[in-house]
């Protein structure tokens, strides 16, 4: 495809608040896994606890209640981002689609305008360097 990219940028900018809103739901998806996470170390490291200090039927109870319970939780924020991603994923399709250009021309001129795709390092992130 011959993708003219300034009219990549003007689709893009004409989207800025619908990827401002999916970026806002895609960082507080992410708080909301990050949250779950915690509590589920913290329910394991209470089964771990137990175990060493030999209170088996604590340690059982506690992974039939606890880490069962927010592994449950961590799968349920896990689903909420994955829709966010998919939602971004289509956004950029749309735009894509309206510049008659590939999905990856579009992507990085979407992702450039989103904090969730900074990696912790202060990195945007690019399909270049996503491990």
């Amino acid at each position: 495809m011959n993708a003219d990219p300034q009219q990549i940028v003007v689709l893009v900018d004409a989207r800025t608040a619908a990827i401002e809103e999916l970026d806002d739901s895609i960082l507080m998806e992410t708080a909301g896994v990050a949250m779950a996470l915690d509590k589920l170390r913290e329910s394991l490291d209470q089964v771990a606890a137990h175990l060493d200090n030999r209170e088996f039927e604590k340690a059982s109870h506690v992974g039939y209640q606890d880490v069962a319970h927010n592994f449950v939780f961590v799968q349920r924020t896990l689903a909420g981002l994955q829709t966010a991603v998919h939602q971004k994923e289509a956004l950029i399709s749309s735009i894509a689609e309206a510049a008659h250009a590939a999905y990856e021309d579009v992507a990085p001129h979407v992702e450039r305008r989103m904090q969730s795709a900074v990696k912790k390092s202060g990195v945007p992130v690019t399909h270049d360097n996503l491990d």
